[in-house]
């Protein structure tokens, strides 16, 4: 269902709209790169970053969830197009081992995008063996304006 058809907003359309909307996420100055896109699915790639890190030494909790979160929101506007205000409503992380001191794809993709509520899952990776450090299941709400 969602993995059907062309994305919403195409590769071009949605780099230029993380760059209006959320220009602090980092994908206009690297500390993120949209390395993978399809309608329903995404893969952000974070370069390792040394103010990410926390004792371990490895890299954070929170970057990791932000790494997951912003990856949801790419992988839902690529399904219902440019709604700026889809929402977090419920993040899970289950942390499976330390990321280390390393760049972290995150892979994403739509599980169901309802008219209300769209519910994504996310593994979080460490480059370059791709061993998986955490997994995600993400909600977002949907405002009512983008509702069909």
């Amino acid at each position: 269902m969602t993995g059907a058809g062309e994305p919403a907003l195409d590769r071009e359309a949605m780099l230029a709209f993380l760059a209006r909307e959320f220009p602090g996420a980092g994908f206009g100055d690297g500390r993120l790169v949209l390395a993978d896109y399809a309608r329903g699915r995404c893969r952000v790639v974070m370069p390792f970053d040394p103010a990410t890190v926390r004792p371990g030494p490895s890299v954070s909790g929170p970057a990791i969830m932000a790494l997951g979160d912003v990856s949801a929101w790419v992988a839902l506007l690529s399904v219902i197009g440019s709604v700026p205000l889809a929402v977090t409503a419920n993040l899970n992380v289950s942390f499976l081992r330390p990321a280390g001191l390393s760049d972290l794809a995150c892979d994403c993709r739509v599980l169901r995008a309802g008219r209300r509520l769209a519910t994504m899952l996310a593994d979080v990776l460490r480059l370059p063996e791709e061993v998986q450090v955490a997994h995600l299941t993400i909600t977002y709400a949907i405002p009512e304006e983008a509702r069909p």
